[in-house]
């Protein structure tokens, strides 16, 4: 009988919504996610549209790494800052930043005054933010429920993600066809704002806090300490070398997705909003799939069979691209539950002391690595074509997966 209510209590997938705190967070996430997806679908288009066919892929791919690659850098920074200040602190002033990028960015659209290196300089700038949102925001939700329900809050978090991302391309497709690029961006700008007027009254149950700064020394000690216990850790080790290889080979799938669209499936914004969306709804599902795990099975489960699966998918997308849409679904859907099972493994084999730094490793692969791998494949592409390339990342992703499953066995 205990073990029937126990399992019961992980039959609602939307739990952690009960959360007050964490119901507000997650509702001006997803306004602001929204606007997101609808500003990247944007940019990449209009990326795609200011080169040639032969160039347009190494640039799309120069703009994601200018949109990640910063994180490495600055990712460890934003862990020990994490640690010292808590993450709401930083959650915020990231988000504020973004805010005046999108605002930067809707206003030059408007006035027909943007060029490839205005482009640059603000997805550089959306770089260095990046390094600071995502460990910080994760830390933030793990401050703002219990633990028991941790797994599940980012797993619904996952889910508002891919939802935004199911919808956002599609509305940008309509809003480039019925009412011009300066709306779409106007529409993201303006999606910060719920966030930024309610994020600073969601008070921190479990604060991170580790007190006041104590100069540089005590940064380069704290910094080093993140980085040693993240590397020797076998289970975090193993789990980090897995996204490595993810985000290298397996994200750029989608960050390219405007330049296969155009130049393999020969087809235009709308065709790449209609993929990117089905991506999403494999996502959607994936996520509700996973909010049930209990989180021992979360952190037990074994990543690299989804690597499997997606790393297969990228290799038939290339050969069948007209069947694009069914294999982004199948991404997707493996797509955010790997990074719900990373995600949920990393928080909870870390210290609480120590989580701000350990998610900071995290994020440094992610928001680094998917950039980087985009940049060098967006490269390849412009030697070998975009269609090769796809065939070569799933081929890379599907050996790995299948070594690491035998090579490499996590430890609970």
């Amino acid at each position: 009988m205990v073990k029937l209510i126990r399992m019961a209590k992980y039959l609602n997938p939307y739990r952690a919504l009960r959360n007050h705190k964490y119901r507000k967070f997650w509702i001006v996430q997803s306004i602001s996610l929204v606007g997101t997806w609808i500003d990247t679908t944007l940019r990449g288009w209009v990326a795609v549209n200011l080169f040639s066919q032969g160039k347009a892929a190494g640039f799309v791919g120069l703009i994601a790494f200018l949109k990640g690659f910063p994180s490495v850098f600055f990712s460890p920074i934003a862990g020990v800052l994490i640690d010292w200040f808590g993450p709401k602190t930083i959650l915020f002033y990231s988000q504020l930043i973004d805010a005046i990028n999108a605002f930067v960015m809707a206003y030059l659209v408007w006035k027909g005054a943007l060029s490839p290196f205005h482009l640059l300089l603000l997805s550089l700038a959306m770089g260095i933010t990046s390094g600071f949102y995502l460990p910080s925001r994760n830390n933030f939700i793990a401050d703002i429920v219990p633990k028991e329900l941790l797994p599940n809050a980012l797993a619904l978090h996952s889910m508002i993600f891919n939802v935004a991302r199911m919808i956002g391309p599609t509305i940008a497709g309509f809003i480039v066809r019925s009412y011009g690029l300066e709306i779409g961006f106007i529409i993201n700008a303006l999606s910060f704002i719920p966030l930024l007027v309610i994020l600073p009254f969601i008070e921190e149950e479990g604060t991170t806090k580790n007190g006041s700064p104590k100069g540089i020394g005590k940064f380069l000690v704290d910094l080093r300490e993140g980085l040693a216990f993240s590397f020797k850790n076998k289970v975090l080790r193993y789990t980090f070398l897995s996204l490595t290889m993810y985000s290298l080979f397996g994200m750029p799938f989608g960050m390219l997705m405007q330049v296969f669209v155009k130049d393999v499936v020969k087809s235009d914004i709308a065709a790449y909003g209609i993929i990117m969306g089905m991506m999403g709804v494999g996502a959607f599902i994936g996520a509700n799939i996973v909010s049930l795990f209990q989180p021992e099975k979360i952190i037990q489960t074994r990543e690299e069979i989804l690597l499997v699966v997606i790393g297969t998918s990228i290799l038939l997308a290339s050969v069948l691209p007209k069947k694009a849409i069914v294999f982004a679904f199948v991404i997707g859907a493996c797509q955010s539950s790997f990074f719900n099972i990373t995600n949920s493994r990393t928080q909870l084999k870390s210290p609480q002391h120590m989580r701000g730094r350990t998610m900071s490793v995290y994020s440094f692969i992610n928001t680094g690595g998917s950039p980087t791998g985009t940049f060098l494949l967006g490269l390849t592409a412009n030697l070998i074509g975009t269609r090769l390339t796809y065939s070569v990342a799933g081929i890379v992703l599907l050996v790995y997966s299948v070594y690491a499953f035998f090579k490499f066995p996590h430890e609970s």
